[in-house]
């Protein structure tokens, strides 16, 4: 298993384009479930297509991996046209629609059809005047026969052909959280003040400003990595991400908001996972800290249904009660606390606002 591991890494830098050495004898079976566990079968496969013959999985194998790839390819191409639609419905409104994640992060990688995704999250924000264009967004999707969910206080869910939307009414789980409020306050403000200048060739999707999609990809990974663990993908996101963008971000800006929004233990040994595998250090380089969330990282998700209302709230405590470690290294506040905050939230902030 450990040298599967090593070959995973080592797949991973070749396929995106950097030189890495690989083993003679490779478990093709146990790296085929690492690509899919943690959604890089596509970087995985450009990564075998640079190996000699010798090495790669045998014909069959080999083929079923591309054939799996190409469908991943084809997936992809799908969700974009269908998203090009909904912007396109939403533009004729005077909504404007930001991509969080998705094909922003999807650009940095060397094929952006080879990052995976399940689903696209937007943010709507009116384009003219000041209305709710989430509720507007809700509708407009109605009006045209699709399911929409609202069940969930964070956002509502599209089910269009092809694809499923997260229509965000907020950026973050802040409900019952001061420090989360904040940096909500922070997100949507830059949003709201962006003039809307960068979008996507062809389409009216935009890109939100840099710095909102740097906070929001650490956000979203610290959250995952509580609730119910991290991926390499969401990894090797925030990495390609940030060097595509380095000249863009404003760093010490960043820095001093990690710290501020209490992401700093966290992000200190995210960022030096990222620096494993991109092969800038080595194992024996991680801190002590750093190796436990690169245990929790190879260790499978704890994935669950998302629930709603009392069972949905009891199945977060427990969440949070057996993350009480990750609380202990990599969180400024205690499980105690954090069960805390679910439950203000659920007793006393039920239907949330930035008012």
């Amino acid at each position: 298993m450990q040298s599967s591991k090593k070959a995973f890494i080592a797949l991973i830098r070749l396929g995106l384009g950097q030189l890495s050495n690989i083993e003679t004898a490779i478990n093709w079976q146990e790296i085929e479930i690492f690509a899919r566990q943690h959604g890089l079968l596509g970087v995985v496969v450009d990564g075998i297509e640079l190996l000699p013959e010798s090495q790669r999985p045998d014909k069959n194998h080999l083929l079923q991996l591309i054939g799996s790839v190409m469908q991943d390819e084809s997936r992809y191409t799908i969700q974009q046209n269908v998203a090009a639609e909904m912007a396109l419905l939403f533009h004729d409104k005077y909504v404007r629609t930001y991509v969080l994640k998705g094909a922003v992060v999807a650009e940095c990688y060397p094929k952006p059809e080879h990052r995976l995704s399940s689903d696209m999250d937007c943010f709507l924000i009116p384009d003219k005047s000041d209305f709710d264009a989430w509720s507007l967004g809700n509708d407009l999707i109605k009006a045209k026969g699709f399911e929409v969910s609202k069940g969930f206080y964070k956002n509502s869910a599209f089910y269009l052909p092809g694809l499923t939307v997260e229509n965000h009414r907020y950026l973050t789980p802040f409900r019952g959280n001061k420090v989360l409020k904040r940096l909500e306050v922070l997100l949507q403000g830059l949003l709201r003040e962006d003039k809307g200048e960068d979008r996507f060739v062809d389409t009216w999707l935009y890109r939100p400003p840099v710095m909102v999609t740097a906070l929001f990809l650490i956000e979203h990974a610290y959250s995952h990595f509580l609730h119910e663990g991290l991926t390499w993908r969401h990894v090797l996101d925030w990495m390609l991400f940030s060097l595509r963008h380095k000249e863009e971000i404003d760093w010490l800006t960043l820095d001093a908001l990690v710290d501020e929004f209490g992401f700093r233990k966290f992000y200190n040994s995210y960022y030096h996972l990222g620096q494993y595998l991109l092969g800038e250090l080595d194992e024996d380089q991680l801190t002590k800290s750093d190796k436990k969330m690169l245990g929790d990282v190879w260790a499978e998700l704890d994935l669950h249904e998302t629930l709603h209302g009392v069972k949905g709230k009891l199945a977060l405590a427990g969440n949070t009660w057996r993350a009480r470690w990750k609380y202990h290294y990599f969180s400024e506040i205690s499980m105690p606390h954090a069960l805390w905050i679910q439950v203000k939230g659920f007793l006393f902030d039920k239907h949330p606002t930035l008012d």
